[in-house]
């Protein structure tokens, strides 16, 4: 005899199938968040050097007059997308670095040149000056003074984002398997003996 509700079953499937899609794609996305989390501190480990050097330069560096031989200007660019509905538009940035070629008036170390990292666009051009700072361990290396290549709280603001990205991404996976397990035993409660 045939039963009294025949899609009872395929509905059931159905309905659970929907769940399963949904904490699948809750979960995805919980992948997605930790991943850039992750990302975002190793980004901070990989600064946290470069800031260490900038601190370093900007309290120890010896101070020199230097002539600018070289200006590379450096184009960094960034698009964001803000905004929602009809509203919504994409922002463009654009900042620059410089590597800054120059002839020091003293050598440091038996070295004439240096090459300064400037956080910003140089305006002056072969034949300028500069006072700079060079790193004694490295002469090559050099900055403005006042001027850190890589600032100290950048490393920190990585850092500090990317925790509270796995922080979160955690926090939602524990919730997306408690759900997981909250549906799989009132399934088992109420499956049919």
């Amino acid at each position: 005899m045939p039963s009294q509700f025949p899609l009872r079953g395929s509905i059931a499937g159905i309905s659970r199938g929907r769940q399963l899609s949904g904490r699948a794609a809750a979960l995805i996305a919980m992948l997605i968040v930790l991943f850039i989390g992750a990302v975002f501190i190793i980004v901070s480990v990989a600064l946290r050097s470069s800031a260490a050097r900038s601190s370093f330069v900007q309290a120890h560096g010896v101070r020199r007059e230097a002539v600018i031989l070289n200006v590379d200007n450096i184009v960094h660019t960034s698009t964001s997308t803000t905004g929602s509905g009809s509203a919504k538009h994409t922002v463009t940035s654009t900042t620059y670095t410089a590597d800054v070629l120059v002839r020091l008036a003293d050598p440091v170390d038996g070295q004439a040149r240096t090459t300064v990292h400037v956080p910003r666009y140089e305006t002056d051009g072969p034949g300028g000056t500069l006072t700079v700072l060079v790193d004694p361990d490295d002469p090559g290396y050099a900055e403005l003074p006042g001027s850190p290549s890589t600032p100290a709280v950048l490393p920190a603001i990585f850092l500090a984002v990317g925790a509270f990205l796995v922080v979160v991404a955690a926090t939602g996976g524990a919730l997306i398997a408690r759900s997981w397990r909250r549906s799989s035993r009132a399934r088992d409660t109420s499956a049919p003996r």
